[in-house]
């Protein structure tokens, strides 16, 4: 796979700019999309490229950031088909009775009603800090959509933290150069200790909520 990416993208430094802006702008968008896209890697090489071409630096820059804004908004506009798919599982999949009061839960009007207050008092700082994080990048602007978040303020939050992360794999890659792939082995450190601690908190708001479903169905 490594092999492959790297094939593609030394074909890629042959491309006139305006294909390569066009190259950039959709794997930053399909990375929001289609998160096993190795968008961040996309993103280290551009910055690469942006140093054979410093007048290209901006453009380069923001082709990668209007992709993922794209990507974001199509997934926050997906947000509510999501919810409704959810509201039909309830009625059509046979479940344990703590597992459809889980689901009962997390679709009723009171549960998004509240989801969408701690989101917006809180959710837009974690926002921000959601690009940081390719384990979460992609959910938050599904929950967004599902919250009914005003998509004006979750847009701007969403652009702040690409314009901070992508412009820290950007320079990455415009300053190490020929080196930039030692930018890729940093992410892979970052990301693990990131998706561990991610993975180690939802496992842990897994089993309180089963717990909390588990001790409805007891004590009805």
């Amino acid at each position: 796979m490594e092999a492959h990416l790297s094939a593609v993208l030394s074909a890629l430094e042959s491309f006139p700019v305006w294909i390569l802006l066009i190259c950039f702008f959709f794997s930053a968008l399909l990375e929001n999309v289609f998160p096993p896209h190795p968008g961040d890697t996309i993103i280290v090489f551009a910055g690469f490229v942006a140093a054979r071409q410093p007048d290209q630096l901006w453009p380069i820059f923001l082709s990668g950031v209007f992709g993922s804004v794209a990507g974001a908004f199509i997934m926050y506009s997906l947000g509510d088909r999501f919810l409704d798919l959810c509201r039909r599982l309830v009625h059509v999949v046979h479940r344990p009775r703590f597992l459809n009061r889980l689901l009962e839960g997390f679709v009723s009007t009171e549960s998004i009603e509240k989801t969408s207050f701690w989101f917006r008092k809180y959710g837009l700082g974690f926002v921000v800090f959601s690009r940081f994080s390719a384990g979460i990048r992609f959910f938050v602007s599904i929950i967004a959509g599902i919250s009914h978040v005003r998509p004006i303020p979750f847009l701007s939050a969403f652009s702040v933290g690409v314009l901070i992360w992508n412009g820290l794999l950007t320079a990455g890659g415009y300053y190490l150069g020929q080196n930039w792939e030692r930018v890729l082995e940093w992410l892979k450190v970052y990301n693990t200790i990131v998706i561990v601690l991610i993975s180690v908190g939802v496992l842990a708001y897994v089993a309180f909520r089963l717990h909390r479903a588990r001790s409805v169905v007891n004590n009805p």
